[in-house]
């Protein structure tokens, strides 16, 4: 699926142009860099709150807010109007764009989030490109290779390619979408769905679950076993 398919929303005119000046995803992953490359030192135009960490070269943009708590590590750019809950984590190399919201003890590593994006709490992004106006429920793991919920523990091993969520793609809660899967403009992933692979747009994926019934057997009844 080519970048022109899944990036189509209006953001700012300079990150309009940068995106769709690419061909391929692998040419957008490998070109982050560049978004990074004239930021030399902090830039807070935003609100900081106390007991918020801020490390190296971050732009915070005009009317964003950082919550207590919260970390974020440089070279790293928050646009405008963007609120980080407190406890979230955001690594070195990531673009989080203008009239975001982004959950408490979200973590996102080298990842980048375009304009109106949504991402619940507690959710973890990693080399990842989430489009315009998508929503990643509260627990989803983007990117992660290895995920063991009953240990409350996510891998941060993953691919150099993560998850790529085209225009206003939703990704439901507690979700998990593995290294180089693609989900096209519009496509709703549902609830508690474990994902791979390519998915085009305007799709609706669910996980549906089938509950057996079968008779006990008369021994097990005689020997009252709960099988």
């Amino acid at each position: 699926m080519k970048v022109s398919d899944l990036f189509l929303a209006e953001m700012e005119p300079d990150l309009n142009d940068w995106v769709r000046k690419f061909d391929s995803l692998g040419d957008l992953f490998s070109a982050m860099p560049q978004l990074y490359a004239n930021l030399r030192a902090q830039n807070i135009q935003g609100i900081v709150e106390d007991g918020a960490i801020i490390i190296g070269a971050v732009h915070i943009g005009v009317g964003s807010v950082v919550h207590a708590q919260t970390i974020i590590r440089g070279p790293a750019i928050v646009g405008n109007n963007t609120v980080i809950d407190s406890h979230a984590e955001i690594r070195a190399g990531s673009f989080i764009g203008s009239n975001c919201a982004i959950g408490h003890s979200c973590s996102i590593i080298e990842s980048m989030v375009m304009g109106n994006v949504k991402v619940g709490a507690g959710a973890f992004i990693r080399n990842s490109v989430l489009g315009f106006g998508s929503v990643v429920g509260p627990g989803v793991a983007l990117g992660a290779e290895e995920v063991d919920r009953s240990l409350d523990l996510v891998s941060e091993t993953s691919s150099k390619i993560g998850v790529v969520l085209g225009d206003y793609a939703v990704v439901g809660a507690n979700s998990s979408v593995k290294p180089g899967t693609i989900v096209g403009s519009r496509t709703i992933l549902g609830e508690g769905v474990l994902a791979g692979g390519t998915y085009e747009p305007n799709q609706t994926v669910i996980l549906r679950q089938i509950l057996e019934t079968k008779p006990r057997s008369s021994e097990h009844r005689k020997n009252g076993c709960s099988q």
